[in-house]
């Protein structure tokens, strides 16, 4: 490209925004301190000093076509005065000025529409915060305005109780109280601005995956793809609203959009960060040619390409993103580093920063095909990190559990119906064998005769809903495995139940008799461990654990028949049906 830009900051985030430039032909000088992390990977006659140094942000101006920033807290002074003078900001130093005062962030999405948790300004004395306690309710957040960020610069205000102290540790800060939020998850969502003007209708903006965020000590400590246990129609209600959240910004680049999942099912946005995140790392391995730098590279020199609903999917299933913080020792992280390398699926990045306690110096992701895969395979890193942790704090370690990995929701990945409760014999011995296999399903009745709107519902909603097989069971007439399947994309496979009359073939042939264009998989009559066996199989094919997991009962299945078959043939017919 032989284009040339300035970038603000030379941390970790800048490390990889100048790996992803330089296959691109891109040039970034970087203001920082001599040997930050940014100018180790990339050559070029770099500028030493402060980010926030008016002086250096001006000398670096005179040097590149446009400036960007790799962090938030820098000097918007100097920044829109060159923007008077014509140098190209990116994103606008108006967007950075708002972000950078969260208060003011905050009311500018609410008054663009976007919802976010209720904030108020506060007087900062113990009758102001007496005051907003009654407005709020306890507890309540108070937060610093400015210069705040990995849980540094907030307070926990739980009761009355708690405002002196409150005071205290944020004293000489400019600040603001939130309304508690009792969520669910976190989640979180990268989303590029392609254009420099505003609109809360997302024009403009091109969203990632949403993803989960797990967080320890008010620190990012692990991010999946996709988020564990929420229904796609979810995932897409805050790529959405990330898009218009960061839509209503000034100017262009990558943003990291931070929300809340509440128990409500109603999402809002906690914070936005006007670069590249932490929460977007992942995208490096899973989406390779179009990573959150690249992305972010891309947009502000104006060559984003255009991508189809304005959405960057991941190419591989399932990624998890582990951060690496230092630990007690200068030499805590190397066993986990060891691991890392040894995983085949894992890809390692360290920072080439000094190691000090709690310092973000590296992270690890995992690419797998399903999230069940990828979460035994960072099953041991997450150990090791919880082992770091608990040395940082000083815990004695026989008393941590060693299994540190957050459970899984175990969302359903089945889901199971039938059309009276009397079906349920019929689909015990399959139910049982679902659970042996660790496989999440949910079970439900739905009527095709006598609950038709239930039964639409439910089948028309299975995709949103996070199923990917549905297991029908029906007597008499049977019509619900077919009804079902013509409600829903998903796979169906129908149980034909034995009844009081023609033992169950009548149901049999209601279900496989389906008119072309809706299929139905079936079963024998009453063989439920079949449909669940089948179902296993239909996710085998794209979760490799699942598939482990069929093979491992083929296998068992086979070794059991040959022990009858070395137990007959050793003791003769006779005694064999004797003990059996």
């Amino acid at each position: 490209m032989n284009r040339t830009i300035g970038l603000l900051g030379g941390g970790q985030l800048g490390q990889m925004l100048c790996e992803a430039a330089n296959p691109l032909g891109i040039n970034v000088v970087v203001l920082d301190q001599e040997n930050s992390p940014a100018k180790r990977v990339t050559a070029g006659s770099h500028i030493n000093g402060s980010f926030t140094d008016p002086e250096k942000i001006r000398e670096l101006a005179k040097r590149v076509e446009l400036l960007t920033v790799e962090i938030e807290h820098v000097d918007t002074e100097v920044l829109e005065e060159l923007a008077n003078e014509g140098v190209e900001i990116q994103p606008s130093w108006k967007t950075i000025r708002t972000i950078q005062d969260k208060f003011l962030q905050k009311s500018h999405l609410e008054k663009n529409g976007v919802s976010t948790a209720v904030s108020k300004e506060v007087v900062a004395d113990e009758a102001g915060l007496q005051e907003i306690g009654k407005e709020l309710g306890f507890p309540f957040m108070l937060k610093s305005r400015k210069d705040a960020y990995d849980g540094r610069g907030n307070f926990p205000v739980k009761s009355p109780a708690d405002i002196k102290e409150a005071l205290e540790t944020l004293k000489n800060r400019a600040l603001y109280a939130e309304k508690w939020a009792n969520f669910r998850m976190e989640l979180a969502v990268m989303v590029v601005k392609t254009e420099d003007a505003t609109s809360t209708e997302s024009i403009g903006t091109i969203a990632y995956p949403a993803v989960e965020t797990i967080h320890e000590d008010s620190v990012c400590k692990l991010v999946y793809l996709p988020p564990r246990g929420i229904p796609i129609k979810i995932q897409k209600q805050a790529q959405d609203l990330a898009r218009k959240a960061v839509g209503s910004l000034w100017g262009k680049g990558v943003f990291g959009v931070e929300l809340f999942l509440m128990h409500d099912g109603k999402l809002v946005v906690n914070e936005i960060a006007p670069r590249p995140h932490n929460s977007g790392h992942y995208t490096i391995e899973a989406c390779p040619t179009m990573s959150q730098y690249k992305s972010q590279l891309l947009s502000i020199l104006g060559n984003m390409p255009n991508f189809a609903n304005s959405v960057i999917p991941s190419v591989i299933p399932a990624a998890i993103m582990l951060n690496i913080l230092g630990g007690r020792e200068e030499t805590s992280h190397n066993e986990i580093m060891e691991r890392a390398i040894a995983i085949p699926n894992a890809s390692l990045h360290m920072y080439g920063k000094q190691s000090k306690p709690g310092r973000k110096i590296g992270h690890i992701t995992v690419v797998a095909s399903s999230i069940s895969e990828a979460e035994s395979l960072m099953s041991p890193l997450i150990t090791l990190a919880g082992n770091m942790h608990a040395e940082r704090k000083g815990h004695d370690l026989n008393s941590v559990p060693q299994h540190q990995i957050i459970p899984s929701p175990s969302h359903p990945l089945v889901a199971v119906t039938m059309g009276s409760d009397s079906d349920l014999a019929v689909l015990k011995p399959g139910l049982a064998l679902l659970q042996s296999l660790d496989i999440p399903f949910h079970c439900t009745i739905t009527s095709a005769h006598r609950t038709p709107q239930r039964m639409m519902d439910f089948a028309s909603s299975a995709v949103d809903n996070g199923f990917k097989v549905i297991i029908a069971a029906a007597g008499g007439a049977a019509h619900l495995p077919g009804m079902v399947a013509a409600c829903t994309p998903l796979p169906v496979i129908g149980v034909p139940v034995k009844g009081s009359s023609l033992d169950g073939m009548d149901s049999l042939l209601s279900i496989v008799q389906m008119p072309r264009g809706v299929p139905v998989a079936t079963v024998s009559i009453n063989n439920s461990i079949n449909a669940a066996l089948l179902a296993a199989r239909i996710l085998g094919a794209s979760d490799e654990t699942i598939r482990f997991k069929v093979e491992k009962y083929a296998a068992d299945s086979q070794e059991e028949v040959l022990g009858k078959a070395d137990r007959l043939e050793e003791i003769g017919f006779a005694k064999y049906l004797e003990k059996k």
